[in-house]
This record gives C-alpha cells, structure tokens and sequence, in this order.
C-alpha cells in the first residue's frame, strides 16, 4: 500500500513547488533560445551536453527527524534510458533506490521508495540519480561560498559548510557520487514528511 503521512505531518521538499516551476521556466527558456545544449539562463542550464552514463545528486539535512519519501531530478529531452533514484548516507551507504516510471519528455520527475526513509534531524544525507545517457541539468556556483538553500526544515548545503556540494560519479552503473565540480546544483530534489505533531496535554482542573 502506498505510504499516507500521519495526519497533520509536515510535508516538505529541499525545492518547493513555487521554486520548481521557475526552475523549469528558465531551464526551457535556456533550450528555447539556446542554439546548442548548454545555454545559460539565469545561471541554469537545461542539458549540460555530457553524454557519459553518470550520478549526480545533492547533499542535504534536515532541522528535525523524519522520513524521505522519494527522489525528484529535472530532466531535459536528451537525458534518456532508465533513470534510478537513491537515498545515500553521507559516507555512502545506500539507504534506499528506485526505478522512475511513466516519465514525462522533459520537465521534473518524481520517484517514491518502496518504503519511507527513516532519517535523524541535523544529519547530511546525499540524495542522486543515475542518468545513463548524461544530459543532465546543472546549475555552476549554486552552492558556493556560504550560499546554500533553506525550505525549512530541509537545507541543501552549502559546498562551504558540507566539503563540497553538488556531487557526481561517473560509471556504467548507479555508484555512489562522491566527486564535486564547481559548487554545482544538478537539480535533484527529495519528497520528505516530518512526524506528526504531538497532542497537546490535556489539563484536569480541580
């Protein structure tokens, strides 16, 4: 049975709704007016042209305990073949993966796990995908400096405070990507719910 949050859970996204279809805007808008793949726009750019089979994923934490549902990525029109999401300890230990279905051409695409992750508050975990074909989208600099990103109560880490983020590995499989250029965000996104809020106690009176 498909995994129904408790009532009242938080439920949360290292990018929410609002901040994926601006991406996605300007990710077209680079394939729009781009003659070749790998326009800029905005900073953003919807198909870096690498075609070799590689990893890429997202360090990320969050302020209290819960579960990680799924994996996101955006996809450009290139970026074919059978893409696989996982959820990683920041030592590379692999919590969780699945196989993404019923994809669409382009645009964000969502997987969940056979299971919820259980995670603990204030702990980095690596969220990826594997993309056979490359074409993946990339965001240079994202995360430099002390730059990061907040959608409470996840935080995508800055390369500054997390030893580089934005990482990637190459492989003819999905691998832990433990490598890191340029701060770059490859736009990969995790589905997290909190736990459920407690009961306020009840108070007898006299």
């Amino acid at each position: 049975a498909a995994f129904l949050p408790a009532v009242g859970a938080l439920q949360a996204e290292l990018f929410p709704t609002e901040v994926r279809a601006a991406v996605a805007g300007w990710l077209v808008t680079a394939g729009v007016l781009g003659a070749f793949p790998g326009l800029l726009a905005f900073g953003a750019v919807a198909d870096a042209g690498d075609t070799s089979a590689v990893e890429v994923g997202i360090k990320f934490r969050s302020s209290e305990s819960g579960f990680v549902t799924g994996v996101r990525f955006y996809k450009a029109a290139a970026n074919v073949g059978t893409h696989v999401g996982n959820l990683w300890t920041e030592s590379g230990t692999l919590l969780a993966t699945a196989t993404f279905t019923n994809e669409t051409a382009s645009g964000w695409q969502q997987v969940s796990f056979g299971a919820p992750v259980a995670i603990a508050a204030d702990t980095v975990y690596v969220a990826s995908y594997f993309a056979p074909s490359g074409h993946y989208s990339a965001d240079e600099l994202y995360f430099s400096s002390g730059q990061g990103f907040d959608s409470p109560p996840l935080r995508a880490l800055s390369s500054f405070e997390s030893g580089g983020n934005g990482v990637y590995a190459y492989g003819p499989t999905s691998t832990f990507p433990n490598q890191t250029y340029s701060s770059t965000n490859y736009w990969v996104d995790v589905v997290f719910v909190g736990a459920p809020p407690r009961a306020a106690a009840r108070t007898t009176v006299p």
